[in-house]
């Protein structure tokens, strides 16, 4: 059997669809294009191998994909309706609960929406079901224990629903008819606070909390709400600290006993999403595709991320690990942060040496961390392994038209690329089969 032996050495490139962006200590991921039109508008992830990202392609419905740690899932429509499913929260990988709207108010009269919860069990996501009028948001510390908001119609947005595990308890009013609940965090199920507008403060935003028992009344927190724009998102990873922000580019701090007065971090960017792993981690996005990052004293500048048009809903399970969804060119996107050291950052892949027989290519490479290795090239079938840091050989099936190049002693160009959680890097040689 005749062998050819080669040696080669390669710079490193970005592969071609587009660089990873760096945020403070960490970079966002490329990002996933799931499917074209539409946009993803809620996203929650309980660690760094589980997200669950919902959205509509623009064609109607709603898709669902989830994350793995590695990859992104194709969409699975989950329903047909016309509720966008905007508010997610996973507690686990076992167990999710979406909420979509419902019944909304509209020339002087309430109208009937479509179903608007469903529950996703680590598998699939159950049939929709109408819990209440109106239905949304949504938030849960656990399988056993939910909040959500709802009300007769979306201008009726007034009372609280708590979940057990098996059931959701009968609606009850915890601000008057006046105002609107907007959004809630609930880090444990004695623990959680809601966000409402138009009351105590005109068209301001109040404060509630929660204790395992009932609510207490609204507190005014932020009357530097303009253009009819609203606290869009707030995450409370703990009983002492939450974070919020609002449409106008202002975020509010709160340490358990009260808030801080509003900062602008963002001027003239809509804030639509932050998330906290902890008093001292989170990170807002908004609707321009900008991110920003909080220390636990104050907030990074805003950061453009390549290849987002804008986000939607960010979700930080910890301090080194994100999960984002919202739109770009390519429609519904979705994309994931991770804080890396200098030497995880600088991932590298190799090709040490190749040997061309009969019938494949073995090429012998070297890659400085895990991820998924792929093997290309004219006459080559594609080969993908899951590999771990160090040296290791993969053979690659030459084609019926690469064994004929191989006769004809040919030259081809062999590509390897290296996906990480990080990034993705790729080293190219021509070689003569």
């Amino acid at each position: 059997m005749r062998c050819v032996l080669g040696l080669v050495t390669l710079l490193l490139t970005l592969v071609v669809f587009g660089p990873s962006t760096a945020l403070a200590s960490g970079m966002w991921s490329a990002p996933t294009a799931i499917e074209s039109g539409g946009s993803f508008y809620s996203v929650s992830c309980s660690s760094a191998t589980f997200c669950a990202a919902l959205g509509g392609p623009g064609s109607g419905g709603n898709d669902a994909v989830t994350y793995n740690g590695t990859s992104w899932s194709a969409p699975t429509q989950i329903n047909s309706e016309t509720e966008i499913l905007d508010s997610l929260s996973c507690p686990s990988a076992t167990f999710c609960v979406a909420a979509a709207g419902g019944d909304y108010y509209a020339n002087g009269a309430i109208h009937n929406g479509s179903v608007n919860a469903l529950t996703y069990n680590g598998r699939s996501w159950s049939a929709t079901t109408h819990v209440v009028g109106f239905f949304s948001p949504v938030s849960c510390s656990s399988a056993t224990f939910c909040v959500a908001f709802g009300g007769p119609s979306d201008l009726q947005n007034t009372d609280a629903l708590t979940y057990n595990g098996t059931s959701w308890s009968a609606p009850t009013q915890i601000i008057d008819g006046n105002g609107a609940l907007g959004s809630v965090s609930c880090s444990s199920a004695t623990f959680c606070v809601a966000i409402a507008f138009g009351v105590n403060i005109g068209n301001g935003a109040s404060a509630l909390t929660y204790n395992g028992t009932s609510w207490s009344p609204p507190t005014g927190i932020d009357d530097h709400l303009t253009d009819g724009r609203s606290i869009d998102s707030l995450s409370c990873p703990t009983a002492t600290f939450c974070a919020a922000v609002d449409g106008s580019g202002n975020a509010l701090t709160y340490n358990g006993t009260s808030w801080t007065a509003p900062t602008q971090i963002d001027s003239g960017n809509g804030l639509a999403s932050v998330s906290c792993s902890s008093a001292t981690f989170c990170v807002a996005v908004d609707e321009k595709g900008n991110a920003l990052t909080y220390n636990g004293t104050s907030w990074s500048a805003p950061t453009k991320i390549h290849g987002v048009g804008g986000f939607r809903a960010v979700s930080c399970p910890s301090a080194t690990f994100c999960g984002a969804a919202g739109f770009g060119g390519q429609g519904e996107i979705t994309l994931t942060y991770t804080t890396a050291t200098a030497g995880e950052a600088s991932a590298s892949v190799e090709i040490e040496k190749f040997k061309v027989t009969t019938s494949s290519l073995v090429v012998t490479i070297k890659t400085s961390r895990a991820g998924t290795v792929t093997i290309t090239g004219p006459g080559l079938k594609k080969t993908t392994r899951t590999v771990a840091v160090g040296t290791r050989v993969m053979m690659v099936a030459l084609t019926k038209a690469g064994k004929a190049e191989r006769a004809g002693r040919k030259k081809i160009k062999l590509s390897v690329s290296l996906q990480t959680s990080i990034k993705t890097v790729s080293r190219s040689a021509e070689i003569k089969l």
